[in-house]
């Protein structure tokens, strides 16, 4: 019986609150549609209104309304309202000029309701009794454009009734009262008695209601006595309003026919459930207790026997607490597994994590030690040039030459920092790995040493692959030095190149790729060392014989060209290491020729050097002077500006990029080109800028003077 009564309490609230809830919605609901209706009347009234303001705008704006011709206004208006349910009449203050409801020329009629001229908004005026139409008649009034003072106003007449079957062609819910009223609080339409109560004011009551902008629903008596529900909706454009009224019976009829529909539901749902409520109480008091102790020996952590009882779903529930009971023995065995692949996966997670932000670091690090790195190469560079001009011994030239090797060699070590630290910006080509192995292996044969053999083995017809030469080469060599330096007693060295297999390249993603390996006998790696092999400056060589940089120059530029890299070494047994470049689409290009430019005859040049770095701009200031270039120095691109904008006269602007101040190099450089297009342009940069946005030629620092003077040379 409690469990009866426990179904039969909360039906039954629930059935109340359902049957509260319906009765709410649905007057809620008649409210919303009562509302909307009101919205519907008063824009179909407004739009009734805005059809009679438009034709009077376009008859004040004729010529003849303008100029005062009387005669011709009404010809245009006649014709303007010929076949249209209106018609026009020129009035001053108290006196109708003309009508076209009568003849012209005709005597000026007295204003059945005088009313002042209206010189901006247009103007509604109801007359019971016009004096020409002789009927009843709404008139929108409205100024004559350019006349001021106002002569005239233009006035456009309908009839009320016009109203009244916009009225009857649109009925309201609920056998609603509609009615219009104008701004003067008359009624000019109603759903019903319109002729009885056309003309009257409205209520006192609704006047202030109207007056105070009342919006909304309040209960009132209508004129002819109803009690009812009213809804006033807002003033339109023309201050008119529309109100609808609802008998309260009929109102709370409609909610209180949804209540009891939800009510006699409520009841036949509840039946129907105390029927099955105390059908089952019958069949669950005998069998609880057993289906308590099965639970208690499940909380026991046992696996509780399966019963009997010849009640289904009692039984149901005895062989699901059996299986729970087996299933929770194995999930406590399999939650333990689980923790500890958790724990060691997290573990795992939180030193990737670690790795990636030291790496990230380092990069950062590296970027800015590259820029300043260049700026001292280039001064370096520029002065060595400058002093090997004026060297006279053979000593002395070769001390220079060496020192301008260190600076080359310096340069290509920058390079590598940029290129792991993901500063550097490669310019991808058409390159042939052929041209690459056989041009530097004149070179790589002699740095690896008599003691080391170095074979390389091309398969014919191997397509050219889409990379940066200079970045291409730089690997390659690398890879072959880490190689020679796992030899020190001696091996062999092998490179060798052919088309991947998809197999391979599966990983890096779609594409045809070439697979690119050098392979050694030497030492080999540890797993250790393996993991950590192409972490920058990570290196196992004694101090002053590597920087640990080779390897990651050679995976930021294989994962930079858009391929990847593999390694595989056993210790004692030597290293492979496999880049895979992908195909090039274009036809191949010649390897660049990275020897010096010759310096070409050139007449000197009026050059603007922009280089906020002191050393750097010193030394080329100098070199410019000596070849005979009249050079402007400024420090930075506001201060170019502003030079340029004195209208000083150059030949050349000679920027760097990196800069403080409001501008860059790429700011001035677009700077130049919409204000002074006569100037020849020329960037150098040591950042590895990404300069494809702007059509220049750039100097990579650090450069030497001869490719300077060529560049110069080309722009004279």
């Amino acid at each position: 019986m409690w469990l009866v009564f426990a179904v039969w309490l909360p039906a039954a609230g629930g059935f109340a609150l359902l049957a509260w809830y319906t009765h709410r919605e649905e007057t809620s609901s008649t409210r919303q549609t009562i509302e909307r209706y009101a919205q519907s009347v008063s824009i179909l009234i407004e739009r009734e209104l805005d059809r009679r303001v438009v034709l009077a705008h376009a008859l004040a704006a004729t010529r003849a309304a303008r100029q005062g011709d009387l005669a011709g206004f009404h010809d245009e208006a006649r014709s303007a309202t010929v076949g249209r349910d209106a018609w026009a009449l020129l009035v001053t203050a108290d006196l109708q000029m003309l009508n076209t409801k009568g003849d012209f020329p005709g005597r000026p009629v007295k204003r059945a309701k005088p009313w002042p001229l209206t010189d901006s908004e247009p103007q509604i005026v109801f007359v019971p009794f016009a004096p020409v139409s002789r009927t009843a008649a709404i008139t929108v009034f409205v100024p004559i454009p350019g006349s001021d003072p106002q002569r005239y106003n233009v006035g456009v007449s309908f009839e009320p009734a016009t109203l009244q079957t916009t009225l009857d062609a649109n009925p309201g819910p609920f056998r609603a009262l509609t009615t219009v009223v104008n701004g003067e609080q008359v009624i000019m339409a109603r759903s019903r008695d319109p002729a009885k109560w056309f003309g009257a004011s409205a209520s006192p009551q609704f006047r202030e209601r109207i007056l105070q902008d009342g919006v909304g629903f309040a209960e009132s008596t209508t004129l002819d006595g109803v009690p009812s529900l009213t809804f006033l909706g807002a003033r339109n454009a023309y201050g008119w309003s529309v109100v609808v009224s609802v008998p309260a019976a009929e109102l709370t009829a409609a909610a209180d026919r949804a209540s009891a529909k939800a009510w006699g539901a409520s009841a036949v749902l509840l039946v129907i459930g105390l029927g099955f409520a105390l059908s089952g109480t019958r069949h669950i008091s005998g069998t609880v207790h057993a289906l308590e102790d099965a639970a208690a020996q499940l909380g026991n952590n046992s696996v509780p026997l399966t019963l009997s009882s010849g009640v289904s779903e009692v039984d149901a529930v005895s062989r699901a607490l059996h299986a729970a009971g087996i299933k929770a023995q194995e999930a406590t065995a399999s939650l333990e597994r689980r923790v500890n692949d958790a724990v060691q996966t997290a573990q795992e997670a939180q030193a990737k994590l670690l790795q990636s932000q030291r790496l990230e670091l380092i990069g950062r690090l590296t970027a800015g030690v590259a820029h300043d790195f260049n700026n001292l190469l280039q001064t370096i560079k520029t002065a060595l040039h400058l002093m090997e001009r004026r060297a006279d011994g053979g000593y002395d030239r070769r001390l220079l030459e060496g020192a301008g090797r260190a600076v080359s060699k310096a340069g290509d070590l920058v390079k590598q920092l940029m290129t792991f630290g993901r500063v550097q910006t490669l310019e991808p080509t058409s390159v042939s790995i052929a041209d690459v192995v056989l041009k530097g292996q004149e070179l790589t044969s002699k740095a690896v040493g008599e003691r080391v053999a170095l074979t390389a083995s091309i398969e014919p017809g191997l397509p050219h692959v889409h990379v940066d030469p200079v970045q291409l080469e730089m690997a390659v060599l690398n890879l072959v030095f880490n190689a020679r330096d796992a030899m020190p007693g001696g091996g062999h060295i092998t490179i060798n190149a052919r088309v991947a297999f998809p197999a391979e390249t599966e990983p890096i993603g779609v594409g045809s790729f070439v697979r690119l390996e050098v392979i050694d006998n030497g030492s080999g790696m540890t797993q250790e060392v393996q993991e950590r092999a192409f972490e920058p400056y990570f290196t196992t060589k004694p101090v002053g014989s590597g920087t640990g940089i080779g390897l990651a120059q050679v995976d930021s530029f294989a994962r930079q060209s858009g391929g990847g890299i593999t390694l595989a070494s056993e210790l004692g047994k030597g290293t492979s290491v496999c880049i895979y470049l992908p195909v090039a689409t274009t036809s191949v290009t010649a390897f660049p020729d990275t020897s010096s430019h010759v310096t070409s005859q050139h007449k000197t040049l009026r050059v603007l050097m922009v280089e906020d770095d002191v050393l750097v701009s010193s030394v080329i200031h100098a070199a410019l002077d000596d070849e005979g270039h009249a050079v402007t120095l400024c420090h930075t691109a506001d201060d170019a500006v502003e030079l340029l904008k004195t209208g000083a006269q150059f030949d050349l602007l000679f920027t760097d990029v990196v800069m403080p101040g409001r501008m860059n190099g790429i700011d001035l450089v677009r700077w130049c080109e919409a204000n002074r297009p006569e100037l020849r342009l020329l960037v150098t940069t040591g950042y590895a800028e990404n300069l494809s946005e702007v059509s220049v030629q750039v100097l990579r620092k650090p450069y030497d003077l001869d490719t300077l003077f060529y560049a110069l040379a080309k722009m004279s």
